[in-house]
């Protein structure tokens, strides 16, 4: 997990030159194109430092980042796919800064290949490299490329869509020519029952795991053993189902380094048997076993929507995509450091190596997709799946009460209204319809705000993913 505290100080160099560059218009305008809302919430990376280790923060280097993410691919500790993502996404970020603000913080991209910055920004790339390769090849092949790649990045890279370019060259590259697949971080900010709170977009697509595989891995009581890298455990809840059918289950999950979150969830997977192409799993803030958590996280719901895409129109044939929805809010961090910490960190955009990866090499005994059906399950020594209860999906009903509401209010409320339900709605029309109502959405029924976070039940207008 060190690698993690590793990939946010790079961006928390950034962070640094920002703030230090004192309102240098050049270098804001450059941080804010590619790293929107950087410039405007500057700072932030010493939010997360004095929220999570105190007395033990350090002072952001982009140097000693890279070295140590350098040595530790030395070590043959390598990053996942996600990682190695934001690892370039943030050198790309900074040669771009550097070259247009020569004078701010960052040190300079032209540094001699035997030069401690050197040393450690070709160890870094070299750590993009695919798995499988030895040191000595995944270092030469970076010290060679270096110099294009960066001179790219930093006269090319203007705002995020520039980053597929970015990376085409380093799939040709330092990658040798292998994938560097990983989901965009699309982020907004909502109020959840009076908390700012981060939503987290993802999607991506696989065709080389099934439906069936990723069900058989992606019910939480699986997560610590899907991706240890994060979750640390998942332990069982009394009663292990509610009235409603929602499942319990009680996460600890490490952020960076020690940093341990404990939040008691519930969750809901679904598979209609009329649609088997598709299967969905919503989790939510288990407010009835809130105690039991550790109480740092007060919102945290979200879904993983999956569907079969593959010619022969089968859930056990390889093809899927994916969508997931994470949204959060960790008390003592402002909404945007939360963002950072969700995106970068990994918290919510780890769903590609989570779950493609596990679903590839599933571990040992897996709990089944609708574990646990029934009361004593979860302390049963031989588990089986018996099919989802028939309770209703929750979502129709909050979308229902919500859209009773919105009648006396303006036609843009319609307007929004109509979007949700036609499945049109974006993370901008919810941003911007928390603004619109103001104080209004605060008091407004939780089922409206649960409505908006959520997931479209299976059969409405839009479809689920």
């Amino acid at each position: 997990m060190a690698s993690v505290r590793d990939i946010l100080e790079i961006f928390g160099a950034i962070d640094r030159a920002i703030v230090e560059a004192d309102g240098d218009p050049e270098l804001t305008a450059t941080a804010e194109k590619v790293l929107p809302g950087s410039a405007a919430h500057a700072g932030w990376y010493g939010e997360l430092e004095s929220r999570f280790f105190g007395d033990q923060a350090r002072t952001p280097d982009l140097a000693a980042a890279l070295g140590r993410i350098a040595e530790a691919d030395e070590r043959d500790e390598r990053l996942t796919q996600n990682q190695k993502a934001r690892l370039l996404y943030g050198i790309a970020a900074s040669a771009r800064i550097k070259r247009v603000a020569p004078t701010c913080s960052l040190p300079a991209f032209t540094a001699p290949d035997g030069s401690e910055f050197g040393g450690a920004l070709i160890g870094s790339l070299a750590a993009i490299a695919p798995d499988g390769t030895a040191l000595d090849d995944r270092r030469a092949r970076a010290a060679e490329v270096r110099g294009g790649l960066l001179h790219d990045a930093s006269t090319g890279f203007v705002r995020p869509g520039d980053f597929d370019t970015v990376r085409d060259q380093a799939l040709n590259s330092i990658r040798f020519g292998s994938k560097l697949q990983a989901p965009l971080c699309q982020t907004a900010v909502i109020t959840v029952n009076g908390h700012e709170s981060v939503v987290v977009d993802t999607k991506f697509t696989s065709d080389a795991v099934s439906l069936d595989e990723l069900k058989r891995i992606v019910n939480p009581f699986n997560w610590a053993d899907d991706y240890p890298q994060l979750f640390v455990r998942m332990q069982g809840q009394e009663p292990d189902i509610l009235p409603d059918g929602w499942r319990r289950v009680l996460e600890t999950v490490r952020l960076i380094e020690s940093v341990e979150l404990t939040t008691p969830l519930k969750f809901y997977p679904y598979a209609d048997p009329a649609r088997p192409l598709e299967a969905h799993l919503d989790y939510d803030l288990d407010e009835s076993g809130f105690d039991t958590g550790d109480g740092q996280v007060l919102v945290d719901r979200g879904f993983i929507n999956m569907r079969a895409v593959n010619e022969s129109g089968s859930p056990g044939a390889a093809g899927v995509r994916v969508a997931t929805r994470k949204v959060v809010h960790i008390t003592g961090i402002s909404a945007f450091a939360q963002a950072r910490l969700v995106c970068i960190g990994g918290y919510g955009t780890g769903s590609a190596d989570f779950l493609l990866r596990s679903a590839a090499n599933p571990p040992a005994d897996p709990k089944p997709f609708d574990f646990p059906a029934t009361e004593d399950q979860a302390d049963a020594d031989d588990v089986t799946g018996s099919g989802s209860p028939p309770v209703l999906h929750f979502a129709p009903a909050a979308v229902a009460a919500w859209t009773e509401s919105v009648q006396d209010l303006t036609n843009g409320y319609f307007e929004v209204a109509e979007k949700w339900l036609s499945g049109g709605l974006t993370l901008t029309d919810i941003a911007d319809y928390s603004t619109r109502l103001g104080g209004s959405i605060a008091a407004a029924p939780w089922k409206y705000l649960q409505a908006m976070t959520t997931p479209r039940p299976p059969g409405t207008r839009g479809g689920g993913t």
